[in-house]
């Protein structure tokens, strides 16, 4: 009856034996809901909890985004933000969190110490310092990323720590005025500081040179017309220098910055075996 097979090999006979097996019945019937019931919350529960990030992601080298506004789009006020998320960014290449931003041990589960970066996207200078804070005492080797309303702060948040302070007027006022006596040269620098879309754009790209890649040790001027000959690439900047001397040799942990687009992008990682950000 609790599974409604119903084979019939047993059944009672007796008027006593008839109401026992009716209210086996009703109670078999009670117990059956409860455990389809039981099941049924379990899974929503575990999907809830998936879908908040509550057990956690593995990514690693990855960039970490505290603090979702429409600014932070473009660079989680509810839980539905994360189906915005996860609609806009695919969940192989995106992990999204709902937790209090400053319970420090929710930011394990999003695989803080393996990422590359944090970048902390607050409405307030004063509330975004008092964060920085906290989390380089739970975290001290995270390097941070922050945008500041008030530029003359960015001292202040770098001593407490943060590696890269950017000021909102600073980037704005500069390429207003760029526009208005440079045109020319504030439409590239806007196209190329923006991400490409089309495989033909130009972008900007940031190399790092590892141990085995084959332009250690190469003069920077050979590098240059070797790029450029071959893949119609421009070498900008040295780690260094960002104007190298010609002799100039290039270095391991130095940083390779050239102008490309998607297609020969692809083949200059190809040919001498570097990945960009690396």
């Amino acid at each position: 009856t609790l599974t409604t097979e119903g084979y019939g090999d047993y059944f009672p006979v007796s008027p006593i034996g008839k109401i026992l097996g009716l209210f086996l019945i009703i109670g078999s019937v009670g117990i059956l809901g409860y455990i389809v019931g039981d099941i049924t919350t379990r899974i929503s529960q575990h999907m809830e909890k998936k879908k908040s990030g509550f057990w956690g992601t593995n990514f690693t080298n990855h960039y970490i985004i505290i603090g979702w506004c429409e600014f932070g789009k473009q660079v989680v006020n509810s839980k539905n933000d994360l189906e915005l998320i996860n609609d806009v960014f695919p969940e192989k290449n995106s992990f999204c969190m709902f937790a209090d931003y400053n319970n420090m041990d929710a930011y394990a589960k999003a695989n803080i110490t393996q990422s590359k970066g944090v970048f902390l996207n607050f409405q307030e200078d004063t509330e975004m310092l008092v964060f920085v804070l906290s989390l380089k005492k739970y975290y001290p080797e995270t390097d941070v990323i922050v945008v500041v309303n008030n530029s003359s702060l960015k001292e202040t948040f770098k001593n407490a720590g943060v590696q890269y302070v950017i000021a909102r007027d600073e980037v704005t006022s500069r390429l207003a005025a760029s526009y208005i006596f440079e045109p020319h040269v504030a439409s590239l620098t806007e196209d190329l500081i923006s991400t490409s879309v089309q495989e033909s754009d130009l972008d900007i790209q940031q190399y790092k040179m590892l141990r085995e890649n084959s332009l250690i040790g190469k003069k920077y001027l050979d590098t240059f017309m070797t790029i450029k000959q071959q893949f119609n690439a421009v070498v900008i900047d040295g780690k260094v220098s960002k104007n190298p001397e010609n002799d100039y040799k290039i270095k391991e942990h130095d940083y390779l910055i050239l102008i490309s687009n998607h297609n020969c992008k692809k083949k200059i990682e190809k040919e001498f075996g570097i990945k960009e950000g690396e």
